[in-house]
This record gives structure tokens, sequence and C-alpha cells, in this order.
């Protein structure tokens, strides 16, 4: 039997900006191969058919929401408990740690956590320091701990020493190659977020305006690459640091690029596909804490070339001159470069885009990924771990 009980933020299709809009199509396309799916979440705005919905009851006031919320999940794991043999932590609150530890501890439930990075406790504020101290619990509690890439080993075991060698499996993040599939964007759509902008040549970037992502370096080098391309522009969309923010901001108007930088803000996850398509070069500029990006893989599977920093597990699908390019940590000097390089070269653009959607398909699919997650979940995946690279040093 393979009945998991997961959580998730929020259910809302893909009407989410952000990663509960890949998790609902993540869990949809596992649900496929499992006995039984529960999600649990305490806020639920759209019927989902595709997978079985707990919704835990909270009280939305501040001060005492997250303690009820602590609350409800625990409640949750333990109403379930003879619904599902195992809890898959695949996102890290205070609340959904804690309900998987007492899952584990207390029912003696199966339990497996996926890290997809170490950003999840940056800035090391005290508040962060708290979350990681309580996910820190609930990890080395854990049967298995799956990452990303083994690029990623070393900054996890800086953030978990204790963290058992033995427990951890690789397996790749994954993305819809039936969603995100290259193809002319709906003309619609890019008219709500680039309307008057059809003539230019789009640069995109898909992820938060945060000191992490590296924007200030993504900003300096645009404005490379519009000295000599002028014909471009850099459209950025996702959620904001507010403090941050404000400093792109004011880069942006320092280097006289307001009408050539645009920062959309966090937007639908099913209108993300359709940039995707209208962008020639995918940019990511990450100082560090990342596992594989999904916005690298979804503009990969567009067909699109990607110039990023050699972060993590980035250079397992930004494979340097195949799929895209990569740089070194602040250098926006070659990002600029290696991007330009690419727009002057029609033959080099399609080559490396053609190249990133075989790397997809083959390797980051959900059909390549998913059916060795349900394995893993299931259990049948442990005693053959080798074939997904798991356990080897």
């Amino acid at each position: 039997m393979s009945r998991v009980i997961t959580f998730v933020r929020r259910i809302a299709g893909l009407l989410e900006p952000s990663l509960e809009s890949e998790l609902y199509e993540e869990f949809t396309k596992l649900s496929e191969y499992l006995d039984e799916l529960i999600v649990v979440s305490d806020r639920v705005d759209v019927q989902i058919s595709e997978f079985k919905v707990y919704k835990a009851k909270t009280i939305k006031i501040p001060k005492i929401y997250g303690l009820t919320k602590i609350i409800s999940y625990c409640w949750a794991v333990f109403k379930l408990r003879k619904s599902a043999d195992v809890i898959y932590l695949r996102t890290f609150s205070p609340p959904e740690s804690i309900a998987s530890w007492f899952g584990k501890k207390l029912l003696r439930k199966r339990l497996i956590v996926l890290i997809p990075g170490t950003w999840l406790f940056e800035p090391n504020t005290p508040k962060n320091r708290m979350f990681r101290w309580i996910f820190s619990r609930t990890v080395y509690a854990s049967d298995i701990v799956i990452l990303y890439s083994r690029r990623m080993l070393s900054s996890i075991l800086n953030y978990f020493p204790k963290l058992e060698k033995r427990k951890i499996i690789y397996l790749h993040n994954a993305v819809n190659v039936s969603r995100f599939r290259p193809g002319k964007p709906d003309k619609e759509v890019l008219k709500r977020y680039v309307s008057g902008e059809n003539d230019k040549r789009m640069l995109l970037y898909v992820g938060r305006i945060s000191a992490r992502k590296g924007i200030l370096d993504l900003v300096k080098a645009y404005s490379i690459i519009h000295g000599e391309c002028p014909n471009t522009i850099l459209i950025m969309a996702g959620g904001r640091d507010e403090g941050y923010a404000h400093e792109v901001e004011k880069l942006i108007r320092k280097l006289d690029l307001e009408k050539h930088v645009i920062l959309l803000g966090p937007i639908p996850n099913r209108d993300i596909v359709e940039l995707m398509k209208a962008c020639e070069v995918f940019l990511y500029a990450s100082i560090g804490g990342e596992g594989i990006p999904r916005a690298i893989l979804e503009a990969m599977a567009c067909g699109k070339p990607v110039v990023a920093t050699d972060v993590a597990g980035v250079g397992e699908a930004v494979r340097d001159n195949e799929t895209g390019f990569l740089v070194k940590v602040g250098d926006y000097k070659t990002l600029a470069e290696k991007t330009l390089k690419i727009l002057k070269d029609e033959s080099l653009k399609k080559m490396l885009g053609d190249n990133a959607r075989r790397l997809i398909e083959d390797e980051f699919s959900y059909d390549s990924v998913i059916p060795k997650l349900a394995e893993i979940l299931s259990g049948k995946g442990v005693s053959k771990h080798e074939s997904f690279d798991g356990w080897k040093e």
C-alpha cells in the first residue's frame, strides 16, 4: 500500500503565482501512482478532484494563527492516521514540520522529507533560526531525505551536520512538459503584462526579487546588454522583499532603465508559460541557496537557453555551452557577455534551446521523475536505490 499525507500552504490550482501551483501539478501527477494521496491545507480556494483534500481549521487572527495551525495540522495527522502510512514533507513552515515530527515520533509513520534548497533559512534572523531548529528536528527524525542534486550536499550538511548520509536519495526536480513546451505565446495573455512591447526582444527572470536571487547583478548585466542591444526588455516576474526591491528600483532609475526593465510582481503560474514562450533567453543570477530551480526547468522545457550562475544543482540542468551558459556568482559582466552571444547568433540560440528541451524531456519531466518519487514514497525504491543515484558518496 502507498497511502501518503502531505501539506501545502494553499490549494488554488494554477491561480497561485508561487510554489503552490507547482505542487498542485506535482500532486496531481503523483496521485496517479499512489493508492491514496491526502493533501492537508487550511486554505482551499478551488475544488480539486485529482487528489483528496483535508481542510484544516484555523483561526486567522494575528499572534494566534500560527499556533492554531500547528494544532490543526497535528490533529489532521492524528485523524488521518488510519488512512495513510507515509508523511511526505514538501513545505517547511513550523506547522508542517511539527505535524510531520508528531506523525513520525508519536504515530510511528514513515517520514520522507524533500529539501529543495537552503534559501529556506535566509537571512539569518532570529525567526529563521527558530524555523531552522524546528525543521532540523523533523529532518533528523526522517527515514529518507530527498535532495535534487548531489551538489547540494555540502550546504545541506552545513545546516544539518547530524544528518546521516545513508538517509539521502538524490532525485531531480521536475516540470510538466505538456504545459511548458515550445510554441507561440498567447498574445492576449502577453498584453496583460507587456502591452506595447511586442517589437522588443524579451529577456526573462521568474522568481523572488530578493538579495539571494542576485537581482542587482541581473540589472547591472542587463544595462550592458541594453547598451549593445537596445531593442531588448528585461521582464521580472515574482514576489518581492520590499527593502531589497527598493534598492533594485533605485538602481534601475540610476541606470536610466525605467522604460526597459519591467517588474511585474507575482502573476498566476498558468500565465508564466506564455512569458517563457515569448522570451529569447532566461536569466538567473542567484548567489546561492538553490537546489535546481523550477523556473529554470520551465524555461528550458519551452526550448529557451538559460544563462545562470553556477550554484548548487543549477549546473545539472544548465550545461555550459550545451543548454545555456554558466557564470560565476557576481560576475554580471560575463552574464551579459554570454547573453549577448546568444542574442547575436540565432543558430546558437536554437541549438541551446533544442538541447534544453531534450534534456528536460529525458531527465526532468514528470514522466521521468514522478514514478521514481512514488516508488520512494511507497518503499519500493529503497531496495533499488542505485537507480535514484542515492546513498552513494
